[in-house]
Protein backbone atom coordinates (compact mmCIF):
# COMPACT_ATOMS: atom_id res chain seq x y z
CA UNK A 1 0.00 0.00 0.00
CA UNK A 2 1.27 3.26 -0.81
CA UNK A 3 1.51 5.78 1.79
CA UNK A 4 -1.12 8.45 0.16
CA UNK A 5 -3.59 5.36 1.13
CA UNK A 6 -2.08 4.64 4.08
CA UNK A 7 -2.77 8.46 5.24
CA UNK A 8 -6.55 7.84 3.87
CA UNK A 9 -6.60 4.97 5.99
CA UNK A 10 -5.67 6.39 8.78
CA UNK A 11 -7.80 9.65 8.40
CA UNK A 12 -10.96 7.35 7.86
CA UNK A 13 -10.47 5.59 10.60
CA UNK A 14 -9.55 8.24 12.85
CA UNK A 15 -12.64 10.33 11.45
CA UNK A 16 -14.91 7.14 11.91
CA UNK A 17 -13.41 7.34 15.78
CA UNK A 18 -14.18 10.75 16.08
CA UNK A 19 -17.97 9.99 15.24
CA UNK A 20 -18.05 7.83 17.62
CA UNK A 21 -17.01 9.97 20.71
CA UNK A 22 -19.41 12.64 19.36
CA UNK A 23 -22.10 9.95 19.57
CA UNK A 24 -21.59 8.39 22.61
CA UNK A 25 -20.97 12.07 24.40
CA UNK A 26 -23.86 13.90 23.54
CA UNK A 27 -25.68 12.45 19.63
CA UNK A 28 -27.12 8.82 21.43
CA UNK A 29 -28.83 10.67 24.38
CA UNK A 30 -30.86 13.16 21.82
CA UNK A 31 -31.74 9.85 20.07
CA UNK A 32 -33.23 7.92 22.62
CA UNK A 33 -32.63 4.16 24.23
CA UNK A 34 -34.73 2.56 21.98
CA UNK A 35 -33.81 4.50 18.54
CA UNK A 36 -30.22 3.97 20.04
CA UNK A 37 -30.34 0.51 20.03
CA UNK A 38 -31.51 -0.05 16.77
CA UNK A 39 -29.07 2.27 15.04
CA UNK A 40 -26.06 0.70 16.75
CA UNK A 41 -27.54 -3.01 16.01
CA UNK A 42 -27.58 -2.00 12.18
CA UNK A 43 -23.92 -0.46 12.47
CA UNK A 44 -22.97 -3.38 14.18
CA UNK A 45 -24.62 -6.08 11.26
CA UNK A 46 -22.90 -3.72 8.72
CA UNK A 47 -19.19 -3.93 10.51
CA UNK A 48 -19.53 -7.41 10.76
CA UNK A 49 -20.14 -7.94 7.21
CA UNK A 50 -17.81 -5.67 5.89
CA UNK A 51 -15.35 -7.70 8.08
CA UNK A 52 -16.45 -10.89 7.47
CA UNK A 53 -15.92 -10.21 3.73
CA UNK A 54 -12.47 -8.54 4.01
CA UNK A 55 -11.48 -11.80 5.91
CA UNK A 56 -12.48 -13.79 3.10
CA UNK A 57 -10.76 -11.62 0.77
CA UNK A 58 -7.80 -11.70 2.59
CA UNK A 59 -7.64 -15.42 3.15
CA UNK A 60 -8.43 -15.61 -0.58
CA UNK A 61 -5.56 -13.48 -1.81
CA UNK A 62 -2.88 -15.82 0.84
CA UNK A 63 -4.50 -18.38 -0.74
CA UNK A 64 -3.38 -17.01 -4.05
CA UNK A 65 0.22 -15.82 -2.64
CA UNK A 66 1.13 -19.11 -2.01
CA UNK A 67 1.02 -20.43 -6.09
CA UNK A 68 1.28 -17.03 -7.64
CA UNK A 69 4.98 -16.21 -9.44
CA UNK A 70 5.25 -12.42 -9.06
CA UNK A 71 4.31 -11.73 -5.57
CA UNK A 72 4.90 -8.24 -5.44
CA UNK A 73 1.86 -6.81 -6.49
CA UNK A 74 0.44 -9.50 -4.74
CA UNK A 75 1.87 -8.20 -1.57
CA UNK A 76 1.09 -4.88 -2.07
CA UNK A 77 -2.87 -5.80 -2.27
CA UNK A 78 -2.63 -7.78 0.77
CA UNK A 79 -1.45 -5.67 3.23
CA UNK A 80 -4.23 -2.78 1.65
CA UNK A 81 -7.10 -5.50 2.49
CA UNK A 82 -5.29 -6.80 5.65
CA UNK A 83 -5.24 -2.80 6.60
CA UNK A 84 -8.93 -2.45 5.56
CA UNK A 85 -9.52 -5.32 7.90
CA UNK A 86 -7.88 -3.90 10.57
CA UNK A 87 -10.04 -0.65 10.28
CA UNK A 88 -13.29 -2.48 10.54
CA UNK A 89 -11.68 -4.20 13.75
CA UNK A 90 -10.56 -0.73 15.38
CA UNK A 91 -13.93 0.67 14.32
CA UNK A 92 -15.74 -2.54 16.00
CA UNK A 93 -14.22 -2.01 19.21
CA UNK A 94 -14.42 1.50 18.96
CA UNK A 95 -18.21 1.04 18.74
CA UNK A 96 -18.33 -1.81 21.50
CA UNK A 97 -16.42 -0.11 23.83
CA UNK A 98 -17.94 3.30 23.46
CA UNK A 99 -21.00 1.18 24.48
CA UNK A 100 -19.89 -0.35 27.45
CA UNK A 101 -18.35 3.14 28.99
CA UNK A 102 -22.28 4.74 28.08
CA UNK A 103 -23.80 1.91 29.93
CA UNK A 104 -26.29 3.26 32.88
CA UNK A 105 -29.66 2.80 34.34
CA UNK A 106 -31.71 6.36 34.01
CA UNK A 107 -32.37 8.68 36.34
CA UNK A 108 -35.69 9.11 37.98
CA UNK A 109 -37.13 11.96 37.01
CA UNK A 110 -39.15 14.56 38.89
CA UNK A 111 -42.60 16.29 37.84
CA UNK A 112 -39.48 18.97 36.69
CA UNK A 113 -38.22 17.07 34.67
CA UNK A 114 -35.24 16.87 36.67
CA UNK A 115 -33.30 13.89 38.99
CA UNK A 116 -35.96 13.41 41.76
CA UNK A 117 -34.26 14.65 44.85
CA UNK A 118 -33.80 12.10 47.24
CA UNK A 119 -33.93 9.33 44.67
CA UNK A 120 -31.24 6.45 43.13
CA UNK A 121 -30.83 5.26 39.92
CA UNK A 122 -27.51 3.40 40.09
CA UNK A 123 -25.17 0.72 38.01
CA UNK A 124 -22.72 -0.06 40.27
CA UNK A 125 -20.30 -3.30 40.47
CA UNK A 126 -19.65 -5.02 43.58
CA UNK A 127 -17.09 -8.10 45.25
CA UNK A 128 -19.21 -10.87 46.10
CA UNK A 129 -17.97 -13.91 46.78
CA UNK A 130 -14.35 -12.95 45.43
CA UNK A 131 -15.58 -11.58 41.76
CA UNK A 132 -17.33 -8.61 40.84
CA UNK A 133 -21.01 -8.80 39.82
CA UNK A 134 -23.26 -6.00 38.89
CA UNK A 135 -26.42 -4.39 40.85
CA UNK A 136 -28.67 -1.92 39.63
CA UNK A 137 -30.46 -0.18 42.16
CA UNK A 138 -33.29 1.92 41.63
CA UNK A 139 -35.70 3.76 43.81
CA UNK A 140 -37.78 6.89 44.04
CA UNK A 141 -36.62 7.48 48.10
CA UNK A 142 -33.61 6.10 49.26
CA UNK A 143 -34.95 5.66 52.47
CA UNK A 144 -37.84 2.92 51.66
CA UNK A 145 -37.68 -0.32 52.26
CA UNK A 146 -35.06 -2.40 49.94
CA UNK A 147 -36.08 -5.19 47.89
CA UNK A 148 -33.47 -7.72 46.13
CA UNK A 149 -34.71 -9.39 43.30
CA UNK A 150 -33.09 -12.89 42.40
CA UNK A 151 -33.92 -13.64 38.42
CA UNK A 152 -35.03 -16.85 36.62
CA UNK A 153 -32.64 -19.44 34.83
CA UNK A 154 -30.04 -20.77 36.04
CA UNK A 155 -27.40 -17.99 33.31
CA UNK A 156 -30.33 -15.74 32.84
CA UNK A 157 -30.90 -11.93 33.45
CA UNK A 158 -34.73 -10.56 34.00
CA UNK A 159 -33.49 -7.27 34.66
CA UNK A 160 -35.36 -6.27 31.02
CA UNK A 161 -38.73 -7.72 32.12
CA UNK A 162 -38.42 -5.83 35.66
CA UNK A 163 -37.20 -2.93 34.54
CA UNK A 164 -40.09 -3.03 32.02
CA UNK A 165 -43.10 -4.21 33.92
CA UNK A 166 -42.02 -3.57 37.51
CA UNK A 167 -40.87 0.42 37.80
CA UNK A 168 -44.21 0.82 39.98
CA UNK A 169 -42.35 -0.70 42.78
CA UNK A 170 -39.53 1.96 42.95
CA UNK A 171 -42.08 3.97 44.47
CA UNK A 172 -42.60 1.98 47.29
CA UNK A 173 -39.02 0.22 47.64
CA UNK A 174 -34.95 0.62 46.64
CA UNK A 175 -35.17 -2.07 44.01
CA UNK A 176 -31.90 -3.82 43.43
CA UNK A 177 -31.79 -6.39 40.68
CA UNK A 178 -29.02 -8.57 41.03
CA UNK A 179 -26.85 -9.59 38.01
CA UNK A 180 -25.98 -13.07 39.16
CA UNK A 181 -22.04 -14.29 38.54
CA UNK A 182 -21.65 -16.19 35.15
CA UNK A 183 -24.85 -13.66 33.83
CA UNK A 184 -26.00 -10.69 32.09
CA UNK A 185 -23.17 -7.77 33.55
CA UNK A 186 -21.99 -10.59 35.50
CA UNK A 187 -20.76 -13.57 33.13
CA UNK A 188 -17.08 -12.36 33.13
CA UNK A 189 -17.12 -14.32 36.49
CA UNK A 190 -17.63 -17.77 35.25
CA UNK A 191 -13.56 -17.80 34.46
CA UNK A 192 -14.51 -19.77 38.15
CA UNK A 193 -16.74 -22.62 37.20
CA UNK A 194 -15.81 -24.14 39.69
CA UNK A 195 -17.92 -21.56 42.09
CA UNK A 196 -21.22 -22.08 39.85
CA UNK A 197 -22.92 -24.21 42.41
CA UNK A 198 -25.66 -23.16 44.58
CA UNK A 199 -23.98 -23.07 47.66
CA UNK A 200 -22.52 -20.61 46.00
CA UNK A 201 -25.29 -18.88 44.26
CA UNK A 202 -26.83 -18.97 47.99
CA UNK A 203 -23.74 -17.53 49.86
CA UNK A 204 -23.63 -14.24 47.72
CA UNK A 205 -27.48 -13.64 48.53
CA UNK A 206 -26.85 -13.64 51.83
CA UNK A 207 -23.16 -11.35 51.51
CA UNK A 208 -25.23 -9.46 48.89
CA UNK A 209 -28.37 -8.58 51.77
CA UNK A 210 -26.14 -8.38 54.42
CA UNK A 211 -24.20 -5.37 52.23
CA UNK A 212 -27.66 -3.63 51.29
CA UNK A 213 -29.37 -3.58 55.00
CA UNK A 214 -25.97 -2.05 55.96
CA UNK A 215 -25.15 0.41 53.17
CA UNK A 216 -29.23 1.71 53.52
CA UNK A 217 -29.46 1.57 56.89
CA UNK A 218 -32.60 -1.14 57.15
CA UNK A 219 -32.22 -3.60 59.67
CA UNK A 220 -33.35 -6.70 56.92
CA UNK A 221 -34.09 -6.30 53.27
CA UNK A 222 -37.52 -8.35 51.42
CA UNK A 223 -36.19 -11.33 48.84
CA UNK A 224 -38.26 -11.72 45.94
CA UNK A 225 -37.02 -14.57 43.73
CA UNK A 226 -38.45 -15.46 40.38
CA UNK A 227 -38.29 -19.70 38.71
CA UNK A 228 -34.68 -20.68 39.16
CA UNK A 229 -34.03 -17.33 41.36
CA UNK A 230 -36.61 -18.73 44.09
CA UNK A 231 -34.61 -21.67 44.69
CA UNK A 232 -31.43 -19.81 45.49
CA UNK A 233 -33.76 -17.55 47.79
CA UNK A 234 -35.41 -20.53 49.66
CA UNK A 235 -31.80 -21.11 50.54
CA UNK A 236 -30.83 -17.98 51.75
CA UNK A 237 -34.03 -17.26 53.46
CA UNK A 238 -33.10 -20.85 55.37
CA UNK A 239 -29.85 -20.07 55.68
CA UNK A 240 -30.62 -16.35 57.30
CA UNK A 241 -33.96 -15.51 58.03
CA UNK A 242 -32.64 -12.84 59.60
CA UNK A 243 -31.63 -10.56 57.09
CA UNK A 244 -35.12 -11.14 55.89
CA UNK A 245 -38.49 -9.11 56.46
CA UNK A 246 -40.23 -11.77 54.24
CA UNK A 247 -39.66 -14.29 51.44
CA UNK A 248 -41.55 -13.95 47.96
CA UNK A 249 -41.46 -16.71 45.99
CA UNK A 250 -42.87 -16.32 42.11
CA UNK A 251 -43.30 -19.42 40.47
CA UNK A 252 -41.86 -21.07 42.84
CA UNK A 253 -39.58 -24.07 42.38
CA UNK A 254 -39.41 -27.08 44.39
CA UNK A 255 -38.58 -30.03 42.53
CA UNK A 256 -36.55 -29.53 39.76
CA UNK A 257 -36.94 -33.41 37.70
CA UNK A 258 -40.16 -34.25 39.17
CA UNK A 259 -41.27 -30.95 37.41
CA UNK A 260 -39.37 -31.46 34.40
CA UNK A 261 -40.53 -35.10 33.91
CA UNK A 262 -44.32 -33.73 34.38
CA UNK A 263 -43.38 -31.18 31.40
CA UNK A 264 -41.83 -33.97 29.44
CA UNK A 265 -45.17 -36.11 29.71
CA UNK A 266 -47.39 -33.01 29.45
CA UNK A 267 -45.86 -32.33 25.77
CA UNK A 268 -45.56 -36.14 25.01
CA UNK A 269 -49.00 -36.67 25.37
CA UNK A 270 -50.12 -33.28 22.73
CA UNK A 271 -47.51 -34.17 20.65
CA UNK A 272 -49.09 -37.84 20.30
CA UNK A 273 -52.43 -36.66 20.47
CA UNK A 274 -52.12 -33.67 17.99
CA UNK A 275 -50.24 -36.51 15.47
CA UNK A 276 -47.03 -34.27 15.49
CA UNK A 277 -44.57 -37.66 15.20
CA UNK A 278 -41.46 -35.30 14.52
CA UNK A 279 -41.76 -34.41 17.53
CA UNK A 280 -42.50 -37.42 19.33
CA UNK A 281 -39.52 -38.83 17.90
CA UNK A 282 -37.32 -36.15 19.25
CA UNK A 283 -39.26 -36.85 22.64
CA UNK A 284 -38.15 -40.65 21.99
CA UNK A 285 -34.74 -39.91 21.15
CA UNK A 286 -33.89 -37.29 23.83
CA UNK A 287 -35.80 -39.53 26.75
CA UNK A 288 -37.56 -38.49 30.01
CA UNK A 289 -35.44 -36.13 31.79
CA UNK A 290 -32.79 -35.49 33.84
CA UNK A 291 -30.32 -34.59 30.35
CA UNK A 292 -27.27 -34.68 31.87
CA UNK A 293 -23.44 -34.59 29.54
CA UNK A 294 -21.51 -31.93 27.88
CA UNK A 295 -24.69 -29.89 26.60
CA UNK A 296 -28.03 -29.94 28.54
CA UNK A 297 -29.33 -27.35 27.72
CA UNK A 298 -29.76 -28.49 23.83
CA UNK A 299 -32.22 -31.23 25.08
CA UNK A 300 -34.02 -28.82 27.77
CA UNK A 301 -34.44 -25.87 25.46
CA UNK A 302 -36.40 -28.29 23.08
CA UNK A 303 -38.63 -29.18 25.66
CA UNK A 304 -39.50 -25.97 27.18
CA UNK A 305 -39.65 -24.43 24.02
CA UNK A 306 -42.42 -26.49 22.57
CA UNK A 307 -44.05 -26.52 26.74
CA UNK A 308 -43.88 -22.70 26.13
CA UNK A 309 -45.41 -22.32 22.24
CA UNK A 310 -47.74 -25.21 23.32
CA UNK A 311 -49.31 -24.13 26.69
CA UNK A 312 -48.16 -21.05 27.69
CA UNK A 313 -48.45 -18.60 24.67
CA UNK A 314 -52.17 -19.02 24.39
CA UNK A 315 -52.73 -17.68 27.72
CA UNK A 316 -50.98 -15.02 27.44
CA UNK A 317 -53.78 -12.03 28.17
CA UNK A 318 -51.52 -9.51 28.62
CA UNK A 319 -51.19 -7.56 25.54
CA UNK A 320 -48.22 -5.37 26.79
CA UNK A 321 -46.59 -8.30 28.12
CA UNK A 322 -47.24 -10.35 24.80
CA UNK A 323 -45.56 -7.25 22.64
CA UNK A 324 -43.02 -5.59 25.02
CA UNK A 325 -42.32 -8.96 27.04
CA UNK A 326 -39.37 -11.16 25.53
CA UNK A 327 -36.65 -10.66 27.28
CA UNK A 328 -34.08 -11.12 24.36
CA UNK A 329 -35.95 -8.45 23.12
CA UNK A 330 -35.93 -6.12 25.97
CA UNK A 331 -31.86 -7.05 26.73
CA UNK A 332 -31.20 -5.85 23.44
CA UNK A 333 -32.48 -2.27 24.27
CA UNK A 334 -32.31 -1.61 27.85
CA UNK A 335 -29.69 1.12 28.47
CA UNK A 336 -27.91 -0.45 31.36
CA UNK A 337 -26.10 -2.99 28.48
CA UNK A 338 -23.65 -2.31 26.57
CA UNK A 339 -22.77 -4.87 23.19
CA UNK A 340 -20.82 -7.02 24.95
CA UNK A 341 -22.69 -7.19 28.23
CA UNK A 342 -25.10 -8.32 25.42
CA UNK A 343 -22.61 -11.52 24.39
CA UNK A 344 -22.10 -11.87 27.54
CA UNK A 345 -26.57 -12.43 28.08
CA UNK A 346 -26.62 -14.97 25.54
CA UNK A 347 -23.25 -16.80 26.36
CA UNK A 348 -24.45 -17.03 30.27
CA UNK A 349 -27.65 -18.90 28.74
CA UNK A 350 -26.35 -21.32 27.62
CA UNK A 351 -22.69 -21.54 29.79
CA UNK A 352 -24.01 -21.29 33.11
CA UNK A 353 -26.74 -23.09 32.56
CA UNK A 354 -24.85 -25.98 31.08
CA UNK A 355 -22.81 -26.26 34.65
CA UNK A 356 -25.88 -25.04 37.29
CA UNK A 357 -28.94 -26.82 36.02
CA UNK A 358 -27.88 -30.35 36.26
CA UNK A 359 -26.64 -29.78 40.03
CA UNK A 360 -30.70 -29.23 40.98
CA UNK A 361 -31.83 -33.16 40.02
CA UNK A 362 -31.50 -34.15 43.72
CA UNK A 363 -33.29 -31.01 45.05
CA UNK A 364 -37.02 -31.21 46.86
CA UNK A 365 -38.00 -28.48 49.20
CA UNK A 366 -40.70 -30.60 50.42
CA UNK A 367 -37.98 -32.61 52.54
CA UNK A 368 -35.24 -29.82 52.41
CA UNK A 369 -36.87 -26.99 53.35
CA UNK A 370 -39.71 -27.91 55.01
CA UNK A 371 -39.38 -24.92 57.29
CA UNK A 372 -38.89 -21.37 56.96
CA UNK A 373 -38.36 -19.27 60.13
CA UNK A 374 -39.85 -15.64 58.31
CA UNK A 375 -43.00 -14.76 56.72
CA UNK A 376 -43.36 -16.68 53.52
CA UNK A 377 -45.62 -15.76 50.33
CA UNK A 378 -46.01 -18.01 47.21
CA UNK A 379 -47.20 -16.41 43.94
CA UNK A 380 -48.40 -19.05 41.23
CA UNK A 381 -49.89 -18.34 37.77
CA UNK A 382 -52.70 -20.40 37.09
CA UNK A 383 -51.25 -21.36 33.27
CA UNK A 384 -47.73 -22.11 34.42
CA UNK A 385 -47.06 -24.91 32.79
CA UNK A 386 -42.98 -24.54 32.91
CA UNK A 387 -43.77 -25.03 36.51
CA UNK A 388 -46.98 -26.88 37.15
CA UNK A 389 -48.93 -25.52 40.32
CA UNK A 390 -49.76 -29.18 41.92
CA UNK A 391 -45.90 -29.51 43.33
CA UNK A 392 -45.49 -26.02 44.75
CA UNK A 393 -48.85 -25.94 45.95
CA UNK A 394 -48.17 -28.97 47.76
CA UNK A 395 -45.16 -27.41 49.20
CA UNK A 396 -47.17 -24.92 50.65
CA UNK A 397 -49.28 -26.88 52.11
CA UNK A 398 -46.33 -28.75 54.37
CA UNK A 399 -44.18 -25.64 54.69
CA UNK A 400 -43.84 -24.45 58.00
CA UNK A 401 -43.60 -21.05 58.98
CA UNK A 402 -44.42 -18.23 60.92
CA UNK A 403 -47.18 -16.94 58.35
CA UNK A 404 -47.51 -18.35 55.15
CA UNK A 405 -50.00 -16.95 52.28
CA UNK A 406 -50.57 -18.60 48.89
CA UNK A 407 -51.37 -16.29 46.07
CA UNK A 408 -52.79 -17.77 42.59
CA UNK A 409 -52.98 -15.43 39.71
CA UNK A 410 -55.69 -16.20 37.74
CA UNK A 411 -54.91 -14.60 34.15
CA UNK A 412 -51.32 -15.54 33.66
CA UNK A 413 -48.34 -18.42 33.41
CA UNK A 414 -44.61 -18.67 34.70
CA UNK A 415 -44.68 -14.86 33.96
CA UNK A 416 -47.26 -14.06 36.64
CA UNK A 417 -45.11 -10.80 37.96
CA UNK A 418 -45.02 -8.93 34.45
CA UNK A 419 -48.11 -10.52 32.71
CA UNK A 420 -50.24 -9.69 35.44
CA UNK A 421 -47.85 -7.03 36.73
CA UNK A 422 -50.62 -4.42 38.90
CA UNK A 423 -51.32 -6.99 40.62
CA UNK A 424 -48.55 -8.36 41.91
CA UNK A 425 -47.63 -4.54 42.68
CA UNK A 426 -50.74 -4.59 44.77
CA UNK A 427 -49.16 -7.86 47.00
CA UNK A 428 -45.93 -6.43 47.71
CA UNK A 429 -47.32 -3.05 48.57
CA UNK A 430 -50.57 -3.16 50.19
CA UNK A 431 -50.22 -7.11 51.98
CA UNK A 432 -46.36 -8.11 52.14
CA UNK A 433 -45.01 -4.58 53.03
CA UNK A 434 -48.24 -3.67 55.29
CA UNK A 435 -48.25 -7.22 57.16
CA UNK A 436 -44.15 -7.22 57.77
CA UNK A 437 -42.42 -3.94 57.82
CA UNK A 438 -42.59 -2.68 61.01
Amino acid sequence: MTTSKKHVWMVGVLAALGILAVYFLGARALLGEAAAANLELVLLGVLALLGAGAVLVTLMSLLGLLFAKSRADRLKNLGGRMLFLLGILIILVGLVAGSQWAAHTPAILGDNGKPLEGSIASLEKLRLGGTDQWLIIRGHDINKPVLLFLSGGPGASEAGRVLRFNSELEKHFVVVIWEQRGCGKSYPSLHLKSALTVEQYTADVVELADVLRKRFDEEKVYLVGHSWGSIIGVRAAQARPDLFYAYVGTAQMVDVLETDQMIYDMVMDHSRQSGDTAFVQTLDKQGRPPYLGKSPIQPYAALFGREYALFEVPNIRSEEYRQDGDAILLMLKQPEYGWLDRVYYLLGLMNTFNVVYPQLQEMDFRQDAARLDLPVYIVLGRHDMNNPSEIPEDYFNQLEAPSKQLVFFENSGHGMIWEEAGLFHDLLVNTVLRETYP
